[in-house]
């Protein structure tokens, strides 16, 4: 009967073979391997909650079998009940120690539970068990990432990368590390790469790597069309797995007065966009519109600013523990008029939300200066300056166009110059240099970006490039990137952030004239830099990315610096 359950589960006969195997364990209830391919035959028939019944039946039979609660582990990650899922995995690392798959998934269940530190631990463990391992490579890296161990996350990047064999995970993380390298044919060899990479559904999100690092690389509008619907392709294939959200009050705002609008972020924090967005919120009319915010990060980075947005809102609603469907449903159950994405696919950002139609009118905003991708989103902010009018062609989502910039403009007044203050002549700059700013990312640091920069500096003699990275230890990764493209990292200077916000802006004092980045052009560092009266030289293109800078210098009247 055994050997008939599995003929009908390998001819894909799920049904009959859960049948059968059911029959089995009326006469025999307990029979380990019985309930685990049951289980097995139940998940994949999309019967979660079953799945993870028979799981425990096995594990319950059998306490020294590590494969029932491995798979019970994958049921609850997938179902996103990561506290289950972390339990299951920890009984199963605790049968056996060596386990590489119980200590890579207990590292990943960390990561969904930002436990990023407790995370590395075990797969630090799983990285010197087996170190050809992809999937564990991977893992590891991403924690690194999250803890902002970038330098340590390129080098393990580089000691793995020569011997290992294409996949979705190299080629993504090739193209994002190819920016903290100073070889300019990483990039060469890794862009077409991820561009041209046969994702699957279940990569969604590595494809979304590639939509958000494509921004910062010099291609064509076309190009990225081709890409979002690349990216929108393999999300629809993603909903199929569960019946849509239904929409049933989209006329509500007529009936009740009042507009429902949420935004869905996880920066309602002290981070650069939580403070532009907190001005623009309270700007709001509470008798007109009544606000929801959904946040995605976890309550653990929360924040006196987060309190007052808690202040500004309806409802306020963290959904970092919850599965993409679930969050959707959440939000669905607010009955929003809009919901405004401030994410795109930014860092923490979760398209797959969107993806299930959560309120009437879906818009992207912010985030970053490109869109997501997606049939449900219906508009992304823009303005007449930041996207040209055929726009609507190359993209997905239709630009909905502000009258006003569309970035939000903040002025915040720097800490007054004091004696204890950092000077030029303490961080080694001679009187008479010329100091070029770019307070960027390495992400922003495009060949192209570079070569111009290259040519600058050398036709002006003793001027310097001043960067400020948050972290000390990325200094060194900035010094490699510029001597990748000529540029003497004995030109380049480094200005330490202040401690907090007037802090940051007093740095700008320290220098000349920024450089704006090419392709990827500044957002909120261009509208600082002006807020302390000092020129931003900017280079516009053709796409979104390519004219922030623009956008903000136009809505000014102050263009001269712009080409």
């Amino acid at each position: 009967i055994l050997a008939r359950a599995a003929a009908e589960g390998g001819a894909g006969r799920i049904d009959d073979a859960i049948a059968t195997y059911r029959s089995v364990l009326e006469v025999w209830p307990t029979l380990a391997a019985a309930h685990h391919n049951c289980g097995a035959l139940l998940f994949a028939r999309g019967d979660f909650d079953a799945a993870a019944r028979s799981f425990d039946e096995a594990a319950k039979h059998r306490p020294t079998w590590t494969a029932p609660l491995l798979a019970l582990g994958h049921v609850h990650f997938h179902t996103g009940r990561y506290a289950d899922a972390q339990q299951a995995f920890e009984r199963a690392l605790a049968l056996d120690a060596n386990s590489i798959e119980a200590l890579g998934n207990l590292g990943l269940t960390l990561q969904r539970r930002s436990r990023w530190s407790v995370a590395l631990t075990h797969l630090q463990r799983a990285r010197a068990l087996a170190p050809t391992d992809a999937r564990v490579w991977f893992a590891l890296r991403t924690s690194l990432l999250l803890l902002g161990r970038i330098e340590e996350a390129v080098e393990d990047f580089l000691r793995f990368e020569p011997g290992a064999p294409l996949s979705a995970e190299l080629v993504t993380t090739g193209l994002m590390f190819s920016r903290f390298v100073g070889d300019p044919a990483y990039e060469a060899k890794y862009l077409p790469l991820a561009l041209e990479w046969p994702y699957r559904p279940d990569q969604a999100d590595l494809a979304a790597v590639t939509v958000s690092r494509a921004q910062y690389c010099d291609l064509p509008r076309e190009t990225l069309l081709e890409l979002y619907r690349k990216y929108d392709r393999l999300q629809q294939q993603n909903r199929s797995r569960f019946e849509p959200i239904a929409l049933t009050r989209l006329n509500r705002r007529a009936a009740a007065g009042r507009m429902r609008i949420g935004y869905l972020s996880a920066d309602f924090r002290a981070h650069v966009m939580g403070r532009l967005m907190r001005e623009v919120l309270a700007a709001h009319d509470p008798a007109r519109v009544s606000l929801y915010l959904y946040s995605l990060a976890p309550e653990v980075n929360e924040d006196q600013l987060t309190g007052e947005f808690r202040g500004l809102c309806e409802r306020f609603v963290n959904l970092a523990e919850r599965d993409d469907h679930s969050a959707a449903r959440a939000i669905a159950g607010d009955e929003l008029d809009v919901l405004v994405d401030l994410m795109g696919h930014s860092s923490f950002s979760r398209p797959g939300i969107l993806l299930w139609k959560p309120a009437a009118v879906i818009i992207t905003h912010l985030g970053y200066h490109g869109c997501v991708g997606l049939s449900q989103i219906d508009f992304k902010l823009t303005d007449s300056i930041a996207d040209l009018p055929d726009a609507a062609s190359f993209q997905i989502e239709a630009p909905l166009a502000l009258d006003c910039c569309v970035l939000p403009v903040r002025r915040v007044s720097a800490v007054p110059a004091s004696a204890d203050a950092v000077t030029r002549g303490e961080l080694g700059i001679a009187a008479s240099a010329i100091v070029f700013g770019a307070f960027v990312s390495l992400l922003k640091l495009s060949p192209r970006c570079l070569n111009l920069w290259r040519d600058i500096l050398q036709r002006v003699p003793g001027s310097l490039l001043a960067f400020s990275p948050g972290n000390v230890s990325e200094q060194s990764l900035y010094r490699r990137r510029v001597a990748g493209f000529g540029i003497d990292p004995g030109r380049v200077v480094f200005i330490p952030r202040g401690a907090d916000e007037p802090g940051d802006r007093a740095r700008y004092r320290l220098i000349d004239v920024v450089l704006d980045t090419i392709p990827y052009t500044g957002g909120d560092t261009t509208a600082a830099a002006l807020d302390m009266g000092v020129p931003v030289v900017t280079r516009a293109g053709e796409r979104h990315a390519e004219r922030m800078s623009l956008s903000l210098l136009s809505h000014l009247g102050v263009t001269d610096t712009a080409t």
